[in-house]
């Protein structure tokens, strides 16, 4: 495409007559910036704007210690830069380069004589203006991830079969939107021989192949590139059009810094890197430090032979529409995210990835090795009613009991499994005594990390962690639904079983504070367990009135009357709570068809 063709497809300056728009592309220029390269950053003089002739170009204003304002992407056709060059002042944004993009640039001496010329020019720029300024907006994960359009599938070392991970993988994608997957013999088809291999800045021909794919991603929702075992041309050009990026290894491999993962290390792209491997069906390895050796920020576990329910959560995950559980601490009262669980089952919907605290981490953990809500139950049973494993009193200067039992209990549900080897995401949270703060435990022994987020301070001992103490950790964080916002993957279902109603004591408004010990009779109901488990699970208002905004559906659960360690009351807790579920689940999926309904009239109106 010339520029004079670039200058008449935009916006901005399509209503010139032809002889102004070869005024302009005579004194404009070309440039191209790959995929992660800034075209400008704050604090740099503004002396131009530029037009997007290919590629797409997003622009945010740091924040410090805060998630980025968001001012938009830009697409072919648009322009950026406009506002500060007619404030004449530096740039107050950073701005760069989703993919690899050809930009026209026109100074601001070519601009102000084109707008003094043409003033409608600066009226149609002044209106572009207000609207990105209208729908500037805080750039949360999940809107960051949802936003992704093109994924690059890329070996970490030679052996994998790239080729079925990435139709596999688009498969799944397409039930979402129409996908495309791209490798290099399907370029050179459409382009010409050897169009695949045309590296960045060579030309014309570099500029013909970026804007064919930049018309793919105007017509497909998703566009998958499948990339080679070395960093040669394709792959190179593959991670730079990548809003996210999926390394594939085998988990039988030793990990090692092949030429794929040191390119990319040596390169810093700003795309998110991802980590998925590949597991030998019942073999005994462990996949850590793949992720490690990549310096992936994530890392995904897929079965050899890509089961259709594992590669389904796989691209559910990465492209934000996955569905989330976070299960709130509440000792007995916890056995309700069991009726939960149960009513998600039967209906259907899938538990992508799952987190939880306290009891909520117990269970959240059974889930996440792939236990169905019977299989759950039995544990339960076993650990809880009839094993009683949390009578080992010690009544020792440390804790009433010595959770020995309890431990070894943990070992002989989880045994030896590491969190990084679960079948579903998971993480748990502690509280650390000694500094005072939650500590999220993503890897590392499942059973370790559950028995520190259920040690109640006073009831059981806390776990020694490199000199430190680690408690129960609904002590900070009863409800850890920020982890999981902040992880991005899609819809949050929340379960809150930590509100006690009964930790009151019924008094006149007038009468005198005194002790709890005091009242005799009149506290009768509440004993130091109860007490010592509310403090182990406080949630305050602030927290549950943010969780119930930002969730997507929070269940309260029916658990009133139910105390701490109402343990005999495991099957009509889970009863309660299933028939609640049940209910709120059905409403929940109802609204979110009228939404989705609501939507597509919306844009075929806007369409119209």
């Amino acid at each position: 495409m010339d520029i004079v063709a670039a200058l008449k497809s935009s916006t901005l300056f399509r209503e010139l007559d032809r002889r102004a728009l070869r005024s302009i592309a005579s004194k404009a220029e070309w440039i191209e910036r790959g995929g992660g390269q800034y075209l400008f950053r704050v604090g740099e003089d503004s002396d131009a704007l530029y037009l997007v002739a290919s590629g797409r170009i997003r622009v945010v204003r740091p924040e410090a210690d805060r998630t980025p304002l968001l001012l938009g992407e830009i697409g072919a056709g648009d322009t950026v830069g406009e506002i500060t060059l007619i404030t004449a002042e530096p740039h107050s944004s950073d701005a760069y380069a989703l993919r690899d993009t050809a930009l026209i640039r026109i100074s601001r001496e070519v601009f102000e004589t084109l707008v003094v010329s043409h003033p409608t020019a600066m009226l149609r720029v002044t209106r572009m203006v207000v609207d990105r300024l209208r729908s500037a907006r805080p750039a949360p994960q999940r809107e960051s991830v949802r936003s992704a359009r093109t994924f690059a599938v890329v070996p970490a070392h030679p052996g994998v079969d790239v080729k079925a991970f990435a139709a596999h993988l688009s498969r799944e994608l397409g039930l979402a939107g129409a996908t495309l997957r791209l490798d290099a013999e399907r370029v050179n088809r459409a382009m010409g021989e050897g169009a695949s291999a045309v590296d960045f800045g060579i030309g014309e021909r570099n500029r013909e192949l970026a804007g064919w794919l930049t018309q793919l991603e105007e017509r497909y929702r998703y566009i998958v590139y499948e990339a080679s075992p070395e960093p040669d041309a394709w792959t190179r050009r593959c991670l730079r059009q990548a809003d996210r990026i999926l390394l594939i290894a085998h988990g039988d491999q030793r990990p090692f810094l092949s030429r794929n993962l040191s390119w990319i290390r040596e390169q810093a792209l700003r795309a998110p890197q991802e980590m998925v491997v590949l597991a030998p069906a019942n073999a005994g390895y462990s996949p850590r430090s793949w992720k490690e050796c990549a310096g992936a920020s994530a890392q995904h576990r897929v079965q050899m032979g890509l089961p259709d329910a594992q590669m389904g959560r796989l691209a559910r995950m990465v492209s934000g529409r996955a569905v989330c559980l976070v299960l709130g601490g509440g000792g007995a009262r916890g056995f309700a995210h069991l009726g939960l669980i149960r009513a998600m089952q039967e209906k259907g919907i899938p538990i992508d990835a799952v987190g939880g605290t306290s009891m909520g981490a117990m269970v959240a953990a059974m889930l996440a090795m792939g236990l169905d809500a019977q299989q759950m139950l039995s544990r339960m049973r076993e650990t809880f009613v009839t094993g009683k494993f949390l009578n080992d009193y010690s009544l020792s200067r440390i804790s009433l009991i010595s959770a020995e039992k309890f431990r070894r209990q943990l070992k002989v549900v989880f045994g030896e499994r590491h969190i990084e080897d679960l079948e579903l995401p998971f993480y748990c949270l502690s509280t650390n005594l000694t500094r005072g703060i939650p500590v999220v435990h993503d890897q590392g022994e499942l059973a370790t990390w559950v028995g520190a987020s259920m040690a109640v301070p006073g009831i059981a001992p806390p776990i020694v962690h490199r000199g430190e103490l680690l408690v129960d950790g609904g002590l900070l964080n009863a409800i850890p639904f920020d982890v999981m916002a902040d992880m991005g993957r899609g819809q949050v279902i929340v379960s809150d079983v930590s509100r006690e109603p009964n930790l009151r004591v019924e008094m006149a408004e007038d009468a005198d504070a005194t002790s709890l010990l005091s009242l005799g009779a009149g506290a009768r109901h509440l004993n130091m367990f109860k007490i010592l488990f509310h403090t182990a699970t406080l949630t305050s208002e602030r927290e549950s009135r943010d969780i119930d905004a930002r969730a997507d559906l929070v269940l309260h659960m029916p658990v009133g009357g139910i105390s701490m360690f109402d343990w005999d009351e495991l099957d009509e807790i889970v009863y309660r709570a299933y028939h609640h579920a049940d209910q709120k689940l059905d409403e929940w999926r109802s609204n979110q068809v009228d939404a989705f309904r609501a939507r597509v009239i919306a844009n075929r109106a806007e369409k119209s």
